[in-house]
């Protein structure tokens, strides 16, 4: 997913995969070694912004230790934190402070941190670690919320939690159809003042900040839409 200035359009994956299992990272990441990763991906990504375009790395915390696919299961991460920041999550880490990348949350329980919720909506995750541990105040994207690990569950309150979470877009995928769906659910808990308005607020000045035509898109709750599929 990617936000561009004419029609090009590119998605890089910075995982790693030392237990590619189901999830397929293995024939979609750059390397196994985080420093070959961070080195290919940095440059990548400079690469793209030089171009006029915008890349989102993906899927943080990362796939490649998952046993499950969550395009269709609820996964869980349970590598130890410490292990997981001297290794997987160095290449995000990297790009994400060496470029103007944009950030995407996957449908993983990260149980380090909050094994109640897949991190796409986890408080603890989104502001707890990335907003206020890495500093990063750049643009989070969620997964598409078609995928089996969120709709086969409560998905009205995976939106809820993702948008007070700090969450600045909402990506529809496989099934562009279920956009109508998610925004109900948004706009429902909108209008119950289930929403943090101040997150919303700072949802809405981060979007502006990075993206130029975001002045001329709706106010927060933002719903991305895309019709096809990854």
């Amino acid at each position: 997913m990617l936000r561009r200035r004419e029609t090009r359009a590119r998605t890089w994956r910075p995982d790693r995969f030392p237990f590619d299992f189901h999830t397929l990272i293995g024939q979609r990441a750059l390397a196994s070694d985080p420093a070959v990763v961070s080195e290919i991906a940095l440059a990548f990504v400079r690469g793209l912004e030089a171009s006029g375009v915008t890349a989102t790395v993906k899927h943080f915390p990362g796939l490649g230790r998952l046993h499950t696919d969550t395009h269709h299961f609820t996964a869980s991460l349970d590598t130890p934190r410490d292990v997981l920041e001297a290794s997987d999550w160095r290449p995000f880490r990297d790009v994400l402070a060496g470029a103007n990348a944009q950030l995407m949350i996957g449908h993983v329980n990260l149980t380090a941190i909050d094994p109640d919720r897949p991190a796409s909506h986890s408080l603890r995750v989104i502001d707890g670690l990335i907003r206020k541990q890495w500093h990063y105040q750049g643009v989070i994207i969620t997964d598409d919320l078609v995928m089996g690990a969120i709709y086969g569950h409560d998905v009205c309150t995976a939106v809820v939690e993702a948008l007070n979470a700090g969450v600045d877009l909402l990506l529809v995928a496989y099934d562009g159809a279920q956009f109508y769906r998610i925004f109900a659910c948004a706009s429902d808990a909108a209008t119950a003042g289930k929403l943090d308005l101040a997150t919303l607020r700072e949802s809405e000045a981060r979007l502006r900040r990075n993206a130029p035509d975001a002045q001329r898109q709706p106010s927060s709750p933002q719903i991305t839409a895309q019709a096809a599929g990854e």
